[in-house]
């Protein structure tokens, strides 16, 4: 299970939020590796979730970078970087036989969990500054 932190705070209450959001999701992807059997409803169910939330925290992070000038091209080339991952493992889920759903569990949770919190160490504090600045805390 991914548990929240504060080595992970961005230092934004809004992003740190959106971020412990992230976590709960990814816990729910990683709760379906107690079931005997994994439907492909069920995961399509789980990423279509994830990636819903993945969009809205996004849009968030990427429309303060316009509003607040604080130009983060590598952040948005990342943001790019994992919806094309995500597409192809949604693809994946889709077409695959249902016996091999299960399979494509371990991936589902890399992206859930591991790929957020790796982004959110790596690259998200790099907007605090910016972000503190103009009044986001």
């Amino acid at each position: 299970m991914f548990k929240w932190t504060e080595k992970y705070s961005a230092g934004v209450k809004e992003m740190d939020d959106q971020h412990k959001q992230f976590l709960k999701i990814a816990n729910e992807v990683i709760a379906l590796t107690n079931e005997k059997t994994i439907t492909r409803p069920q995961l399509l169910l789980a990423l279509g979730k994830f990636l819903d939330y993945a969009m809205y925290h996004f849009e968030s992070e990427e429309g303060y970078f316009k509003q607040f000038d604080c130009p983060q091209p590598e952040h948005v080339k990342a943001h790019d970087a994992f919806r094309e991952r995500y597409k192809k493992l949604f693809e994946k889920v889709e077409t695959c036989p249902e016996d091999k759903v299960g399979e494509n569990v371990e991936e589902a949770i890399d992206l859930a969990g591991n790929w957020a919190l790796k982004h959110i160490l790596f690259m998200d504090k790099e907007y605090t500054k910016c972000f503190n600045e103009h009044g986001l805390k």
